[in-house]
Order: C-alpha cells, then structure tokens, then sequence
C-alpha cells in the first residue's frame, strides 16, 4: 500500500504496512501520519500479537496501540484511534489511562496520543 507524502513514498518502518485496510478511518490516521506529520524519522502500524510488537499491559490483557511513530527529535508516540462508538467503553478507557500513564512515566520521552473522531490536531500537538 503506497502512502504519499509531498508527491514522494514515504516509508513506513517495514515494507509492508501490516492488517490495514486501504479504507476507513485507520487509514486515515495511517495517511495523515505519513502524508501530513512534519519530522517523523519513521512509523509503524503496530500488529498485535506479532513477534516485535509494542505493547502495555492492561490489567487483564496487553495493549496494542494502533501506531508507533519516531520523530527526528527522538520522541516517541503511540497511537490509537477509537471510532465514537466505541471510545467511552470499559475497555477503551483502561487502554487510554494505561498509555497516559506509560507516557507520564517516560521521562518525557514518549506520548500517548488518543484519537477520536479524525482530530488529527492531537497528534500534531502531541508531536511538538
């Protein structure tokens, strides 16, 4: 799947994006990452339960988030993007205060970013 940016590929950090649709609202977090995110190093769609995969531990389960993404400033960011339906659920909720946490104990090196209806605003904002 080719995901442009400025008329030129750019490459996500495997050749091949992993269980991503080439439609819906993933994608397009997937094509404002690659397309629209000034500084990014390299990027990932983050496959859970793959060998590799970055996880948090939830209190039942482990946690994928959707995307990992590496600026040139060194800051990490994991994403995950909930559709509305399904963003205020028990389980949607301990995943996002798993990742704030995670984050805050990062020593600033990393950040959780939580994405809702396609407000690809926090990502930007989180990447500053």
């Amino acid at each position: 799947m080719a995901l442009r940016w400025n008329g030129i590929a750019r490459a996500a950090f495997f050749p091949v994006i992993g269980n991503l649709k080439d439609r819906g609202e993933e994608f397009a977090c997937a094509e404002f990452i690659a397309n629209a995110l000034e500084d990014v190093q390299w990027w990932v769609r983050n496959v859970e339960r793959k060998p590799g995969a970055f996880w948090l531990q939830t209190p039942s389960d482990r946690f994928y988030p959707d995307f990992v993404v590496k600026m040139r400033s060194g800051l990490v960011l994991a994403v995950e993007y909930k559709g509305a339906h399904i963003a205020t659920n028990r389980d949607s909720q301990e995943k996002r205060r798993i990742g704030e946490l995670w984050a805050r104990r990062s020593g600033g090196k990393c950040r959780f970013v939580w994405v809702e209806q396609k407000n690809w605003e926090t990502i930007r904002q989180a990447a500053r």
